[in-house]
Formats: structure tokens, C-alpha cells, sequence
């Protein structure tokens, strides 16, 4: 009679917009003391040229439904080389009380979550390449857990709680990085990228579909199982097709535009039809401290996202940040429906911390109208759907 929805609201697929190393530093790419549009990672706050700003004005403000994990490194951010190149400010998310103040209204605004992303990023080198991601660099577990502990506590200053999820910098890690995660708590990571999957120059579709299946979909992993969401999309998915670049190369790629938007979205038209996770990844900034560009970022790619989000607006998607596509999934993946008589049911798990979350059920007979749940209030059941508190208790159907 009943059955669990695979997403809430029996979505086709969530959306997650992520966002990385939005943090407190800033990039003087023209050395001229003033905070210019891309140079900022968040020490600007919502100031003249702030990247949040243009993120809300730009992308926010015009598609109203969409929710952003920002994935923040909370202590003093590291250049990707030793010495840069141009004037650069790298400070703690809590080193006054107005940074703090900042960070914490962007992670209570409904719309945002801030999750870790480490403390430092890494270990610059001479060059780029020489750049050691941060849960590479680490020797043993311990060093990896002593400073996820240390970052934690800047956090916790910050925002009054710990973290719940995060991202490996640069989606690299050694032999004691999943260890370190499974170890300190948190419910949620971001390991993998797989956004060039199904990104060649054969039928994107074609090929091993139980391999892009299981790695576009959630999985666990740890003796706590922690769920591990995957990166699906790269934000300048349709960037090509906007270049304003007039050189030989690219009046050719202007020419097979509807081609090229075609093949691009040949991938998110995949995870749609196969109801998997669509998790775009973009960075706050371009600016680095070597004068490269940063990739992929929300200025460069602003058409390709608002090309993405106008056509997900024909599908019913849900839009969700990293912790609540988490929630629900420990949810549905750890709740039985046990009916005690044909009109009333209760739910049962083996795991805890499931009490604010709620599940979406689906009817399979159109004689009830309304759940009534253990705390006496009533869930209506609109096109067959309900979404019920998961709580312990008797839930009747009327």
C-alpha cells in the first residue's frame, strides 16, 4: 500500500549546487588595494565587489529554488605556491568577532549550509603542481585526525556545532584520509568527482551503465557509514557554447553551438532519466595566487549555470543541500513500514539521529486522504505522496 519515495517528494533527481573554498581570503590580482569582482573567496563578506554578492545576484536571486553547500577551509587558506604573485589576505573564518558574525548568518540563511573542507587546503610548493592537497599531506591517522580535531574546533567557535559533512580538497586522499573521516563524526563526504564519466568523444551513453550507475548514485562507506555523495556535474558544463573568444578554433566550436549544447547535456540528461544524484561543482572565485585562473568558477560559468538551472526548471527536481540529501537517504535506506491493521503503521530503524527528518511516502490506493501521525497532527497526502516525520508511534491512515 505504501512504499518509500527513492528522493523527497518523489523527486526525478536532487540538486545540490556546490561551492568550494568559500573562505576568508582575498587575491589583489591588480594590486590596487581595492576589492574587485573575482578577486574575493569571502573576506569581502557582502561587500563592493564580494563574491557572495554576485552569486546572489547573478544566480540566486533568478532561480529561487536552488540551495548551496559552500564547502569552507576554516583556518588560514594556503596559496598554491610559496611565494604569490600578488597581494594576498588568508585569515581564520573566526579570527574576529565580525568574520565570525558573517560565516555564521550565511550558515543559518535556510538556502545555505557551510560544511568543511579542511584547514589550510594544503601544502604550497614552488609551482602549482607542486601543491600537496591537504588530506594527502598528512603521514599517519593521527596527524589526520589531530587536525581535522583542530579545524572542528573553529568551526564549533564559529558556528556553535560541529560539522556534519565535507569535501576532500582537490577530491584527493592517501591511505588514512577515509579512515580520518569515519573516525571524527561526520555524517556526510564528498570523495569522488565523476563529472567527465560519461564525457568523451564516444556516445556518452553508451558503455558499462552499471559502472556510471554506481558511481553517480549514493554510497557508504566506514564502520559508520558515512554517506558518500558524488560530483556529477561541472558548472561550465555549456560553457563552451557561450565563449566570446573570436579566434579560429572557436568560430568553429560558435558554428556547432546546438551540437555542442546537445552533447553537454547529453550527461545531465542522463542522471535525470536514471533519477541519479545531480551535484553541480563550481568554486567561488577565479583568482589565484599564481595569476592562473581558477577552475571551474561562478563568474566564468554564469551563462553555463543558468543554463543548467533553466532546464532543470522542467523537471521536478529537489533542490537540497548536502546535509539534507544525507538525512533523507540514512532515512530511506534504514526505515521499515511495519502495518499493524490496513489503516495504521508504524516505522521502524536500527540506527539513531533520524528524529527531524521526514520520509516521502507513496500511495498505492486512493481511499486515504490523510496521515495521522503519533504526535496527533495530520499529513495531508497530496497526488498520492506524504511526507511523514520519522518518528516512533502509531501512524493511522483516514
Amino acid at each position: 500500500m505504501l512504499e518509500i519515495c527513492k528522493w523527497y517528494q518523489n523527486a526525478v533527481s536532487p540538486v545540490i549546487f556546490m561551492i568550494d573554498d568559500f573562505c576568508n581570503v582575498w587575491i589583489d590580482l591588480n594590486h590596487n588595494g581595492k576589492i574587485d569582482p573575482g578577486e574575493d573567496w569571502g573576506y569581502a563578506q557582502r561587500n563592493s565587489g564580494s563574491s557572495l554578492y554576485f552569486l546572489e545576484q547573478n544566480i540566486l536571486d533568478k532561480f529561487t529554488e536552488v540551495k548551496v553547500t559552500f564547502f569552507t577551509p576554516v583556518g588560514v587558506r594556503s596559496p598554491v605556491i610559496e611565494k604569490a604573485l600578488f597581494p594576498f589576505v588568508s585569515k581564520q573564518i573566526n579570527c574576529d568577532e565580525e568574520t565570525k558574525k558573517f560565516f555564521r548568518s550565511v550558515g543559518e540563511n535556510r538556502k545555505f549550509e557551510i560544511a568543511y573542507h579542511g584547514t589550510t587546503h594544503g601544502r604550497p610548493g614552488k609551482i602549482a603542481a607542486d601543491f600537496i592537497q591537504e588530506w594527502d599531506s598528512f603521514v599517519d591517522l593521527k596527524q589526520a585526525t589531530d587536525t581535522i580535531r583542530t579545524g572542528i574546533n573553529i568551526y564549533k567557535d564559529v558556528f556553535g556545532k560541529n560539522p556534519v559533512g565535507g569535501k576532500y580538497c582537490g577530491y584527493v586522499a592517501n591511505e588514512f584520509s577515509d579512515d580520518s573521516i569515519d573516525q571524527n563524526g561526520f555524517l556526510w563526504w564528498c570523495r569522488y568527482c565523476n563529472v567527465d564519466l560519461i564525457e568523451n568523444d564516444n556516445n556518452p551513453i553508451e558503455g558499462d551503465d552499471q559502472y556510471l550507475l554506481s558511481n553517480y548514485d549514493i554510497k557508504y562507506f566506514g564502520k559508520n557509514k558515512v554517506v558518500d555523495i558524488p560530483t556529477t556535474i561541472n558548472g561550465s558544463l555549456c560553457h563552451i557554447a557561450y565563449s566570446n573568444s573570436f579566434n579560429v578554433k572557436n568560430i568553429g566550436k560558435k558554428m556547432l553551438k546546438p551540437l555542442i549544447q546537445s552533447r553537454k547535456l547529453e550527461q545531465l540528461r542522463y542522471l535525470l532519466d536514471n533519477s541519479l544524484v545531480i551535484s553541480i561543482q563550481e568554486h567561488i572565485a577565479p583568482s589565484r595566487a599564481d595569476g592562473k585562473r581558477q577552475m571551474p568558477n561562478i563568474f566564468d560559468d554564469l551563462d553555463s549555470l543558468q543554463m543548467i538551472f533553466q532546464l532543470l526548471k522542467g523537471y521536478p527536481v529537489w533542490y537540497c543541500t548536502c546535509s539534507e540529501l544525507a538525512n533523507y537517504v540514512r532515512a530511506r535506506d534504514n526505515v521499515d513500514i511495519i502495518f499493524d491493521t490496513q489503516n495504521s503503521f508504524t516505522l521502524e530503524t536500527n540506527i539513531t539521529g533520524l528524529e527531524k527528518t521526514q520520509l516521502t511516502l507513496k500511495m498505492n490506493s486512493n481511499n486515504f486522504k490523510v496521515i495521522k501521525q503519533p504526535d496527533y497532527s495530520d499529513v495531508l497526502i497530496k497526488n498520492g505522496l506524504a511526507n511523514i516525520d520519522v518518528i516512533k508511534g502509531k501512524f493511522f491512515l483516514y
